[in-house]
């Protein structure tokens, strides 16, 4: 299949840079059913992630690649907007978890879900240029690396 895409869209990608968005499809699938019932919201996230006991100490890092990405000087950077939230309850809650004015964990969980949940619906229905998508990579791994962590305490 890679090799059919190469040709195709006349990009040079290799199963590496797509290993992360493929293994991101698997557990956004897990995710949604185990956290979310089936049906993703911000409401059924908060309440999954109630229900059980973390540790900010275990999100620490993906939540500082996070920040590194869209956070600039201790503002949003010109990344951020391209997200593209469509729900601005969910976007403020996200840019206040990067700025640091929500520091709890559940609160830091749920902003990163947002955010994971805009590059979920970015790859499957935005705009999408193959040439570029393995920049991505970092993005989806942060994301895996999430959602596992989370996954974790519903086994």
């Amino acid at each position: 299949m890679l090799q059919w895409i190469n040709e195709k869209l006349n990009v040079d990608l290799n199963n590496e840079d797509l290993d992360s968005i493929k293994d991101f499809a698997l557990i956004w699938n897990i995710f949604e059913s185990k956290v979310c019932g089936m049906n993703f919201s911000p409401n059924r996230v908060q309440e999954g992630i109630n229900s059980k006991k973390y540790k900010i100490k275990d999100f620490s890092e993906e939540l500082k690649y996070f920040q590194n990405r869209y956070v600039t000087d201790g503002e949003m950077n010109y990344r951020f907007p391209f997200l593209y939230f469509r729900n601005k309850k969910s976007e403020e809650f996200s840019k206040d978890v990067l700025l640091g004015n929500k520091s709890e964990v559940n609160e830091v969980i749920l902003g990163l879900v947002l955010i994971i949940y805009r590059l979920r619906n970015n790859l499957f229905h935005g705009v999408k240029d193959m040439a570029v998508i393995n920049e991505q990579k970092e993005n989806f791994e942060m994301a895996n690396y999430i959602l596992s962590k989370i996954l974790d305490e519903f086994y």
